[in-house]
C-alpha cells in the first residue's frame, strides 16, 4: 500500500471515519487473529480478544500520535486484551478440535511465552517491537522466545 494513502487513511480514521478504519484493519486482522489464537487457550477467547481490540481501537484511535503507528497501536491494544483474558480465565480449557500447531503452542504454560512466540512467528515481528507491544523488556522477550522456540522445536 502506498505510504501516502496509508497516512491519509490513518488520519481519516483518527477523525472517526469508520470506512478508513476498516480498510486499515483489513491489513492487519489476520496477524491479530493468529496472535490471539495461538496465545489463548480457545478460539472463542481469540475471537473475543480481536473483536474487543478492534472496538477499543476504533473508540480511542483519535489518540493516535502518528499516522504510521496504526498497526503498533492495534497490536498493543490486542496484547492488553490478551493479558486481561489470561488473567481473568486462568482455568479456561482449550478447543476440542485443536490443530497440531495450536497443541504445540498450548504446551507452553506461560501465556507470555505463547504471546511472544505468536508475535514472532505469525506476525514476523522483531524482538524490540514485541517488547514494545507487550510492555516488557527486550531481554525478557529474547529469553521467552528462546524458551518458546526451543519447546516448539523451531530453534
Amino acid at each position: 500500500m502506498d505510504k501516502e494513502y496509508y497516512k491519509d487513511l490513518s488520519a481519516r480514521a483518527a477523525d472517526g471515519d469508520a470506512k478508513s478504519f476498516s480498510k486499515l484493519y483489513e491489513l492487519i486482522y489476520r496477524g491479530m487473529y493468529y496472535t490471539a489464537y495461538y496465545t489463548l487457550p480457545n478460539e472463542k477467547d481469540a475471537v473475543d480478544a480481536v473483536i474487543g481490540a478492534a472496538r477499543d481501537g476504533f473508540k480511542s484511535i483519535g489518540r493516535l500520535r502518528s499516522e504510521e503507528a496504526f498497526e503498533a497501536f492495534m497490536m498493543k491494544t490486542l496484547c492488553s486484551r490478551i493479558k486481561t483474558i489470561c488473567k481473568e480465565n486462568s482455568e479456561t480449557s482449550g478447543d476440542a478440535d485443536e490443530n497440531e500447531i495450536k497443541k504445540a503452542f498450548m504446551q507452553l504454560e506461560d501465556y507470555m511465552d505463547r504471546l511472544c512466540a505468536a508475535l514472532y512467528i505469525a506476525c514476523r515481528l522483531d524482538v524490540s517491537i514485541i517488547a514494545a507491544y507487550t510492555g516488557t523488556l527486550r531481554g525478557s522477550v529474547k529469553k521467552r522466545l528462546s524458551t518458546a522456540l526451543r519447546a516448539l522445536d523451531l530453534e
